[in-house]
């Protein structure tokens, strides 16, 4: 793995967000009799972190191609 990529999140946190978050789905499907409003937040977060990775692979490429082209002007 490069170094670019973060640390991915620990055991224990997994523990903890799962059955959070299936307390949040069974709510909005029990309570409000709606399972969009408990996959909603879901969806919103896996978005946001997938949009999060994208950026910091963009940017390992410009860095890549910085180091690339730096190399080359010293040639």
């Amino acid at each position: 793995m490069s170094g670019w990529s973060p640390p991915s999140l620990h055991r224990m946190v997994l523990v903890g967000l799962v059955p959070a978050y299936a307390v949040v789905v069974a709510y909005a499907l029990f309570v409000h009799g709606t399972l969009l409003l408990g996959l909603l937040p879901g969806l919103i977060v896996a978005c946001a972190y997938f949009l999060w990775r994208l950026l910091v692979a963009l940017e390992a490429i410009a860095d890549g191609v910085h180091r690339l082209a730096d190399r080359q002007e010293r040639d």
